[in-house]
């Protein structure tokens, strides 16, 4: 796992995922002295783990750069498949949401497309965060990289993972105020998501 200063996990890696998508805010008015409001977010979750596994010394040269490489290609779909498939990348095994059913709004980690049942869900809270290296794609329009997350179980989580981590960001960053801004609008990115869970004798895709 790519080292930060977050805390260490103490469970058993059992998924690494591209998610590519969106990270979501709302301005509430056009004023520069209004701050963007975080809503959520919303990510197709690609399975990388099972082919970086493969391949230990190729995938940590191309961990720090895969984020930012799939969000630069996202803009031409053509060629962001090409490239998740020439990777090995392209088999998409869940969705991140968010999910408010429960009073609050929490991330969701759905492995909905994983042919098990229940499907390993995670939801999860914010226990920590860390800002991104100098280093990552600062996204489309240059307007930063999310931050590095540490993510628990809120008592919700299912099918065997608990924690997740969102690591090696690109983009997503919302504008710093909500000047010409109002109502909601997304930015794109993409990061990877460590996700882990109890040890036992099955690791699916690390």
């Amino acid at each position: 796992m790519p080292q930060s200063p977050l805390a260490a996990p103490s469970g058993q890696l059992k998924y690494v995922v591209l998610g590519l998508g969106t990270q979501n805010y709302t301005c509430a008015t056009g004023h520069e002295s209004t701050v963007p409001r975080a809503t959520g977010a919303v990510a197709t979750l690609y399975d990388i783990g099972s082919r970086l596994n493969g391949n230990v010394i190729a995938a940590i040269s191309k961990i720090p750069f895969l984020s930012g490489r799939a969000l630069l290609l996202s803009q031409y779909p053509k060629a962001l498949k090409a490239y998740l498939r020439l990777e090995g990348y392209d088999h998409v095994i869940g969705h991140h949401f968010f999910d408010g059913s429960h009073g609050t709004s929490m991330p969701v980690f759905a492995f909905d497309q994983l042919p098990w049942s229940p499907y390993p869900t995670a939801q999860v809270g914010k226990v920590d965060e860390t800002n991104p290296p100098a280093s990552a794609y600062a996204g489309l329009q240059q307007e930063g990289a999310v931050s590095w997350l540490y993510l628990t179980d809120t008592g919700l989580s299912v099918g065997g993972i608990d924690t997740v981590y969102r690591l090696e960001t690109a983009g997503g960053k919302s504008p710093v105020s909500c000047k010409d801004r109002r109502g909601s609008f997304e930015v794109k990115y993409a990061a990877q998501y460590w996700v882990f869970g109890p040890s036992d004798d099955s690791v699916a895709s690390v």
